[in-house]
């Protein structure tokens, strides 16, 4: 039983992994606290339930369409609300992701109301491994998670882009000095972020019931992933996401009603002890 429910909190913890990597991406890159990213999850949902369900398009091609769409989400959100903000405050920045990310939930409401779904290729039943039981969808979620984080981590060690997204995110300045065109990795950033929203919509859409406020959840699933794992770290995601996934299904197991506080205290104790995460860049700024 017991170790039923810690698989289960680690294959979660996956999914939880790559909610937190859409927020490292644009926090590498510009500093910003994606604040709608949660929204635009839910959007990518929605959009591909509708594709299969109002449309009628095939799988395969409604999961292109909305790769593409998210993409292209998250470049005209850094063209049209971010970029013309650069250099402002961070907490100008936080408020500009904020309202997007209410904008986003009222569209959500004003399109597809307040029905809640599953995507139609949700596998049913319980997978069984050996004695042990976990559920077929957080299984492909896990998989697909550790693919992604595979391959952006081969894309940011052996392609030109990936290291120039590197040199960005530990100096922009430097980056700058060395000719690199510092706001087109911003906006690379966005478009991937926009990309794995749609990823990660697609698992939302296996794993949970989607509802038109599962972008709230979705954002505080993946906070507390975010401070643990470290704000600017791709390896502390994936950590973070399999710590809080295992720690969670741990308070569950002991009582239902702490499963939802588990992860927040857990972040709360990494605050006070790392407060930029456990694989976070340590900064000291002089004040």
């Amino acid at each position: 039983m017991i170790v039923d429910i810690l698989l289960q909190g680690l294959l979660m913890g996956g999914v939880y992994a790559l909610i937190a990597l859409g927020f490292v991406m644009v926090f590498k890159s510009s500093q910003i606290l994606n604040l709608a990213y949660g929204q635009m999850i839910a959007i990518a949902a929605y959009f591909l339930y509708w594709l299969l369900t109002s449309i009628g398009v095939p799988t395969w091609l409604g999961i292109l369409v909305l790769f593409v769409s998210g993409a292209a989400l998250g470049f005209i959100l850094e063209r049209l609300f971010i970029r013309p903000l650069m250099g402002q405050s961070f907490l100008a920045l936080l408020m500009v992701t904020l309202m997007l990310g209410i904008l986003f939930q009222g569209i959500i409401v004003l399109v597809w109301g307040v029905e809640s779904f599953s995507l139609p290729f949700t596998p049913s039943g319980m997978l069984k491994i050996g004695d042990w039981q976990v559920s077929p969808g957080a299984s492909w979620a896990f998989l697909v998670s550790l693919v992604v984080f595979l391959l952006l981590t081969l894309v940011f060690r052996y392609t030109r882009v990936g290291l120039a997204m590197k040199v960005v995110a530990a100096d922009n300045e430097v980056a700058q000095s060395l000719g690199m065109k510092v706001r087109q990795i911003f906006s690379l950033s966005w478009v991937i972020s926009g990309f794995l929203a749609a990823v990660v919509g697609i698992l939302v859409g296996i794993v949970w019931m989607v509802t038109p406020d599962v972008g709230d959840i979705v954002l505080g699933k993946g906070l507390p992933v975010l401070i643990v794992g470290g704000l600017n770290s791709v390896p502390g995601a994936l950590f973070g996401g399999l710590i809080i996934g295992l720690v969670e299904s741990l308070g569950g197991y002991w009582a239902a009603a702490v499963r939802e506080i588990v992860p927040w205290v857990a972040m709360l104790v990494i605050l006070l002890v790392r407060p930029y995460g456990l694989f976070g860049q340590k900064r000291i700024e002089r004040i």
